[in-house]
């Protein structure tokens, strides 16, 4: 079994109105796309982890003539359901998953600097060979990494939370973990947007996270 990570970002800013009026307010942060799912009027229920200011994010969708439904729940991090119209993007995600012989892993992970998601799809050798990965216009897709599926691994991420994910891939790809070590924590601090101590604090839960899952 095979795995595929895409980038998936729009050329215009954001893939729906919605997301635009989002990405513009920096009192809040869409994190993670957790379900996908088409409804049979032809709109899309989407639920997702968010951050920031909660009382703003369900003004912007109150305000949003797109949005047909939604609510909010949490304090400074929770999570956000809506039903929304579809557009050009939502439309080929829905048929993506209608039409490729892979499996779409959730969640989709939201870049809310660049309003680009990271998609992982899961499939045999041949499927992928098969799968076509045309975008539609306005849209950009970047293969960034593959290889064999091991969802033990998967799980163990599933235990961490969005940020604390988001600061481990940059502690990785910033060298923190290579030997020798090519990174300190003000390396990843600048990367993710944080105190080096916050990075180191993250860190060690991670670390405890997940060693205590591979050896409890």
């Amino acid at each position: 079994m095979r795995y595929v990570t895409f980038v998936v970002k729009p050329l215009d800013g954001a893939f729906h109105p919605v997301g635009t009026r989002l990405a513009a307010d920096a009192s809040v942060t869409r994190e993670a796309i957790h379900r996908f799912d088409p409804m049979e009027d032809g709109t899309v229920a989407i639920l997702a982890s968010i951050s920031g200011d909660l009382d703003r994010y369900e003004q912007i969708l109150a305000d949003s003539p797109e949005v047909l439904d939604h609510a909010v729940s949490g304090d400074g991090q929770g999570y956000a359901y809506s039903r929304i119209e579809m557009n050009a993007f939502t439309e080929y995600l829905v048929s993506q998953q209608g039409e490729l012989e892979l499996v779409l892993d959730m969640p989709i992970e939201v870049d809310d600097v660049d309003g680009g998601y990271r998609m992982t799809f899961i499939g045999s050798e041949e499927a992928f060979v098969r799968a076509d990965y045309d975008p539609p216009d306005g849209v950009e897709i970047e293969i960034e990494k593959m290889g064999d599926y091991h969802p033990e691994a998967e799980r163990l991420l599933d235990a961490l939370t969005d940020r604390q994910r988001e600061i481990l891939r940059a502690a990785v790809d910033e060298g923190y973990y290579d030997h020798p070590r090519e990174a300190i924590h003000e390396d990843v601090a600048e990367r993710v947007d944080c105190s080096p101590g916050t990075v180191g604090e993250h860190l060690q839960k991670v670390e405890k996270t997940v060693f205590g899952a591979l050896v409890g």
